[in-house]
C-alpha cells in the first residue's frame, strides 16, 4: 500500500473515531438534559429555557472541540506539524472548513485535512439538526403550537377512490370530522 493508501487508512480511522465521539457525546447531552428536566428544574420557566439551550450549545462546542483535538494530536504525534499549537490551528481550520491561509499541511497529510473538513461539515450539520430537533421537542408542545397541524397537507382521497377508509386516511385531516372541506378547525 502506497503513501496515499496509508493516508486514506488513517483518514478513515480518524473519521470513525470522531463519529463515535460525536454519537456518544450527543447521547450524553440527551441524558444530561433528561436529568436536568427530571431532577433539577427550577420553578422559573424562563431560567430553564435559558439553562437547557445554553448547556446543550456548550456541550456541542465541547464535543466538536474534542474532535478537533483528535485530529490535532494525530498531526502533532505523527510529526506532520511540529508544534501542538500549530497542529490545533491546522485542525481547527480544516474542521471548520475555514482553511486558514497561513496554515501549511505537509505532503502526505493533505487528503487527511481535506477529509477532516468534510467530516467537520457533516458533524456540524448533525449537531445543528440535533439542537433544533431537541429544543423544539422540549420547548414546544403540540397543544400550544401557534399553527394547526396539517394545515397545508394534501387533501385526503375521497371514499371509493381506491383508498380504504379503515386505514385512517380521513383521521389525519385537520378539518372538522375529517371532511376535507373548509378551513381547518380554529382558523376561522
Amino acid at each position: 500500500m502506497g503513501q496515499l493508501g496509508g493516508e486514506l487508512l488513517i483518514s478513515f480511522g480518524l473519521v470513525a473515531v470522531v463519529v463515535v465521539i460525536h454519537l456518544v457525546g450527543l447521547m450524553a447531552l440527551i441524558r444530561l438534559t433528561q436529568l436536568h428536566l427530571e431532577h433539577f428544574r427550577t420553578p422559573w420557566l424562563a431560567v430553564d429555557r435559558l439553562v437547557v439551550p445554553l448547556g446543550m450549545a456548550t456541550g456541542l462546542f465541547a464535543i466538536h472541540g474534542a474532535e478537533v483535538w483528535v485530529y490535532a494530536l494525530t498531526y502533532w504525534l505523527s510529526g506532520a506539524v511540529p508544534q501542538l499549537e500549530s497542529a490545533l490551528y491546522v485542525s481547527a481550520g480544516a474542521y471548520s472548513t475555514a482553511g486558514w491561509m497561513g496554515a501549511r499541511v505537509p505532503d502526505g497529510w493533505r487528503v487527511t485535512a481535506s477529509l477532516e473538513a468534510l467530516t467537520g461539515m457533516l458533524l456540524v450539520g448533525w449537531s445543528t439538526a440535533f439542537l433544533f430537533q431537541t429544543l423544539h421537542r422540549i420547548l414546544q408542545t403540540e397543544e400550544n403550537h401557534p399553527l394547526p397541524a396539517g394545515a397545508i397537507a394534501p387533501e385526503p382521497a375521497q371514499p371509493g377512490a381506491g383508498q380504504d377508509e379503515a386505514a385512517g386516511s380521513r383521521s389525519a385531516s385537520p378539518r372538522p370530522n375529517g371532511s376535507g372541506r373548509g378551513a381547518p378547525a380554529g382558523t376561522n
